[in-house]
C-alpha cells in the first residue's frame, strides 16, 4: 500500500550501478586520509607560539596578600561608590531615627505607629509574630 509503484524515472536505481559504487565505497573507507608534513609543521609552530613561556624557579603563593573583608564588601557593593551611598542612607536612617524631622509626623500622625497604640505588648514575642502574618 505505501509502496510506490511508478519508479521508471526515478534518480536512484538499484541495479549494476550500485554495485560498482560500492567497491568505491569501500575503497576509501579503507584508506584514512592522512594530512602532510607540512600542515602538521605549521600547527605544531601555531601551537608552540600561543603556550606561555616557561618561567625560571617555583612561584611563590606567599607573596599574594589574602582578599580581606572591607575588599569583599567593597567589590560585592558595586566599588566605593556603592560602599559611599550604603553609608550615606546609613547615615540618613540613624539621623532621622534619632531626631525625626516635625514635618514626619504628619505621615502616621505622632505617636500612632507605637506598639503601645496598637495595642501589642513589645515584650512578647507572641503577639509580634502573630502580626507578621
Amino acid at each position: 500500500m505505501t509502496e510506490r509503484k511508478d519508479t521508471k524515472g526515478d534518480l536512484f536505481q538499484v541495479g549494476t550501478d550500485a554495485a560498482g559504487l560500492e567497491s568505491f565505497f569501500a575503497e576509501a573507507r579503507a584508506e584514512a586520509p592522512q594530512p602532510g608534513g607540512d600542515f602538521l609543521a605549521r600547527i605544531e609552530a601555531q601551537a608552540l607560539a600561543e603556550q606561555p613561556a616557561v618561567r625560571s624557579g617555583v612561584p611563590s603563593r606567599a607573596a599574594q596578600s589574602p582578599i580581606g573583608v572591607l575588599r569583599q564588601l567593597r567589590d560585592a557593593l558595586g566599588g566605593w561608590a556603592g560602599m559611599a551611598g550604603l553609608a550615606t542612607a546609613c547615615a540618613a536612617g540613624i539621623w532621622i531615627g534619632v531626631s525625626p524631622p516635625d514635618g514626619l509626623t504628619i505621615f502616621w500622625g505622632g505617636d500612632a505607629a507605637a506598639l503601645g497604640t496598637i495595642g501589642v505588648d513589645p515584650l512578647s514575642s507572641f503577639d509580634l509574630a502573630l502580626m507578621e502574618g
